[in-house]
């Protein structure tokens, strides 16, 4: 199973964004960052407009800023944005619903799981985006 960068990127997109202050940025700026195409970070930066993390300005002169400041954004945020409300990990649907073990999954496995979401939670909810950005010279 590959691993969701989905996340990173989200994250490296605002910490460009923090890095260039509150001129704001472009979408080629940032793309050059994640050396990637400025439409796959238009896309993402939609949906962080979404959840008002940022503010696009259209147009010939337009960019992107952010709408809080760095310290008002949480990598949970992020993560909401990019992500919803999506757990870290789900159980497998269907199964032999005549095999024991399927069966005992299904019971044993969703309060780990539900652990596991929490303890992420809280990881991302200490974790500002200002610490991450404040470091980079």
């Amino acid at each position: 199973m590959a691993a969701n960068t989905k996340i990173a990127s989200a994250v490296q997109i605002l910490c460009v964004i923090a890095y260039k202050g509150s001129g704001g940025t472009t979408a080629e700026a940032i793309a050059r960052s994640l050396d990637t195409n400025p439409v796959v970070v238009r896309r993402m930066m939609k949906d962080l407009q979404r959840a008002s993390l940022v503010e696009i300005r259209p147009g010939k002169d337009g960019g992107v800023q952010l709408r809080r400041e760095p310290d008002a954004i949480t990598l949970e945020d992020i993560h909401e944005a990019v992500e919803g409300h999506a757990s870290v990990f789900a159980l497998r649907p269907g199964g032999n619903p005549k095999c024991p073990v399927n069966g005992h999954m299904k019971s044993a496995l969703p309060s780990i799981f539900h652990a596991v979401d929490e303890a992420v939670a809280m990881r991302l909810r200490q974790t500002t985006l200002a610490s991450l950005s404040r470091p980079i010279a």
